[in-house]
């Protein structure tokens, strides 16, 4: 969305004459563009002289009589006021500098959001813009950065003729959005629709017209009918041609809400981990006795926490297990092979894919991020998109630490907390620095649990708030004791045993009886999973001492942590 001071001006004139000549007069500055912008926006119809007010029009002209137009600046509304409105309704807390530029146009004051600031967002959600491709607007579309930081926009700006006015179609078409200024500045990003138009441009590669498509075009074409325009266009012959659909397609992609994918995170040392079982892999081949056990890996790697990093890998799908000559042995998976060859990334480099991928704008400092991490360049790279693919289709097995734990418990359920105060609280709970918290509260969102803004506002997820419910079922201090508790080798444990109920209740009643060897559960699990009899054994004693496992089987704790990953 985009509206400047001369748009509601030219709105407010419109209520005395339709006449443009007559507005033009009185108000000659911009006014042929400023129009053309209302039109797309949606909100007028310019018919030969005339200029007059669709159903959103009359909407907006409701809103202008509220305003004291002088007092406002220069731009109004553009798609970085609207992304602070969205995260004040959603989250109550902006920065004051953000909420300065909300109060400065009357959209919020100290309460939060002001009826004007209400009306604006119920306006820009249940209006649509018009589809409005000229020539110029294709040739910037075709060249422009999709994502990066606001610098690299003003940079290209200047190679482009009448780029500012470009610039505002854009954000008015929702093709274009631009963040809050953050201590990293300002970036921006496409949306999904500019894809349609890439696709729209190999179909008219040399455009020479205009295109248009408003939402009365789209509903005549969808219903099988046409009008000579629409024939003019060539949007339909017999039928709708192939333009007519990709513009339809564009269309329906404008300002589209889209699912995010949660950004996976990889680390430095879990990299070296997927190198040297590669090693290990390729001395296999001609050595059988060379197996990637615990003990060689650290051999080849030196990390001091290893296990970590083998629970964190084979959470996200990067490793399995398997058990070879009694041994436990960790395998790479092609997801894990793909991984080695394209290096690490953190959450905040893959928020920079994620975001625009899910139309919405990253700030600044993700976008700097993924261009050190190589997942952006002048838009999603080859590694962005492998790690795009890999945070879509792996279903993440949990493994907690000492600080999702302690996330978990100290965030509240349905509301957000700034994350700061989170810092604070897990801080007074089980220590740490804040630079070791922060990065962890990062790779909480990775597995699910949280999810972070553009204010630095965090929440809990549906996942988040069933684990948490399954932590506080459990026994928290036990659990922040071990320092492995809830990995995906206990998990496994747990659901082997949930989905083979029968035999386990059996088992677990017979033990109570003094019916059966105290280990037939043991013998049982290591038929069902890749793990040897020592390895079943040491964790069915954690899952015990943690409150995840009785006497007569899963408890209520193991149950609801299942169910979350069910």
């Amino acid at each position: 969305m985009f509206l400047k001071k001369r748009h509601l001006e030219i709105i407010k004139k419109m209520k005395e004459t339709e006449e443009q000549k007559v507005i033009e007069s009185s108000l000659p500055e911009e006014f042929k563009v400023r129009a053309l912008e209302l039109f797309i926006l949606g909100f007028v119809e310019l018919e030969d002289d005339k200029i007059k007010f669709t159903k959103a029009g009359e909407r907006l002209l409701k809103l202008v009589e509220k305003l004291d137009l002088e007092k406002i600046p220069d731009v109004f509304v553009d798609s970085e006021i609207i992304k602070i409105l969205e995260l004040l309704e959603e989250t109550g807390n902006v920065p004051e500098d953000w909420l300065t530029l909300l109060k400065e146009r009357f959209l919020a004051d100290d309460e939060g959001l002001s009826e004007i600031g209400k009306e604006v967002l119920e306006i820009y959600r249940e209006t649509h813009p018009v589809l409005y491709l000229n020539p110029a607007i294709i040739a910037f579309i075709r060249d422009m950065p999709k994502i990066g930081t606001y610098d690299e926009l003003i940079v290209y700006k200047e190679t482009k003729p009448n780029a500012d006015n470009i610039i505002n179609a854009l954000q008015a078409m929702r093709l274009l959005l631009i963040s809050p200024k953050t201590e990293g500045g300002k970036a921006f990003a496409t949306t999904s629709a500019v894809k349609e138009i890439l696709k729209l441009i190999n179909l008219v590669p040399n455009l020479s017209r205009t295109l248009i498509l408003r939402q009365e075009d789209l509903e005549m074409l969808e219903s099988g009918k046409s009008s000579k325009e629409l024939e003019e266009s060539g949007f339909y012959k017999d039928g709708i041609t192939e333009l007519g659909q990709q513009m339809i397609d564009t269309y329906k992609e404008m300002g589209k809400s889209l699912e995010k994918a949660l950004p996976i995170y990889v680390l430095e040392d879990e990299i070296k981990v997927l190198k040297a079982i590669e090693e290990i892999e390729e001395k296999y081949k001609t050595n059988p006795e060379i197996i990637p056990t615990y003990k060689e890996i650290e051999k080849r790697t030196q990390i001091e926490d290893l296990g970590a990093i083998l629970h964190s890998l084979e959470a996200k799908e990067l490793i399995k297990r398997e058990v070879i000559k009694e041994k436990d042995c960790y395998w790479y998976t092609d997801y894990g092979k793909k991984a080695k060859d394209f290096g690490y990334v953190t959450t905040d480099g893959m928020k920079a894919v994620t975001y625009p991928e899910g139309n919405d704008v990253p700030i600044a400092e993700w976008v700097m991020k993924g261009k050190e991490e190589g997942t952006v360049k002048r838009g999603i790279t080859e590694k962005g998109k492998f790690y795009m693919k890999l945070s879509r289709t792996i279903k993440r097995k949990p493994y907690l630490t000492k600080y999702d734990i302690s996330l978990l418990v100290k965030t509240p359920k349905k509301k957000y907390i700034h994350r700061d105060e989170l810092v604070k609280l897990i801080q007074d709970h089980v220590g740490g620095a804040e630079k070791e918290i922060i990065k962890a509260i990062g790779e909480a969102e990775s597995k699910g649990f949280v999810v972070e803004l553009q204010n630095k506002m965090v929440k809990l997820t549906e996942l988040g708030e069933k684990v948490k419910e399954a932590i506080e079922k459990a026994k928290v201090q036990e659990l922040l004791k071990v320092k492995f508790a809830i990995t995906p080798t206990t998990y496994n444990i747990l659901k082997a045993i949930y989905d083979n109920r029968k035999e386990f209740d059996r088992v677990y009643k017979e033990m109570l009886e003094g019916k059966a060897h105290k280990e037939n559960d043991i013998i049982l699990l290591a038929k069902l999973l890749p793990l040897t009899i020592d390895e079943i054994k040491k964790n069915i004693v954690i899952l015990r001492d943690t409150g995840f496992l009785g006497k007569r089987g899963l408890t209520d704790a193991a149950i609801t942590l299942i169910e979350a990953y069910e």
